[in-house]
């Protein structure tokens, strides 16, 4: 398996969401055999569509992930890191940290899980790429403001 990226998002991407997709495109596919299927995540107004090609000389299958089921996941995931930022930034106890780094976990978990289910008809997820997968889909998909884009990977 891989995954790619749809390639004209990048002409409107700053240099530091294009970088930090890069990096979740290396998490992604350092643990995949490069084989197919192939996957590759597209940016549209309803949320995302992720093309799968079963062969590179096949059709892709395609599925929409719609907003309605990445918001839940986007909004708690996006409220962790700038509290991450706020309590990183501001020196507060180690305890404080360790709470909302647990918390981005449970939210990589249950988002991992609703894509491993949404895929589950097109192909088989394992739980950390699908757990990585997301991590990818929010840095797309997400209106992340610019000076928190880099500051995901902290913690």
């Amino acid at each position: 398996m891989k995954f790619r990226l749809d390639p004209t998002l990048y002409a409107a991407a700053t240099p530091e969401r294009e970088r930090e997709w890069r990096m979740a495109l290396m998490d992604l596919n350092g643990d995949c055999d490069g084989q197919p299927p192939t996957l590759t995540v597209f940016r549209h107004e309803a949320g995302v569509e992720i093309a799968i090609h079963p062969e590179e000389v096949c059709e892709p299958l395609r599925l929409a992930v719609r907003h309605e089921a990445l918001r839940p996941h986007f909004r708690e995931y996006r409220h962790v890191i700038e509290q991450l930022v706020r309590y990183g930034d501001n020196a507060y106890g180690m305890r404080q940290l360790e709470t909302l780094d647990y918390a981005k976990k449970l939210v990589h978990d249950e988002a991992g899980e609703m894509l491993q289910r949404a895929l589950s008809g097109f192909v088989q997820l394992e739980h950390r790429l699908a757990r990585r997968l997301f991590t990818l889909i929010f840095l797309v998909a997400s209106e992340l403001p610019e000076e928190l884009v880099t500051r995901h990977r902290h913690r």
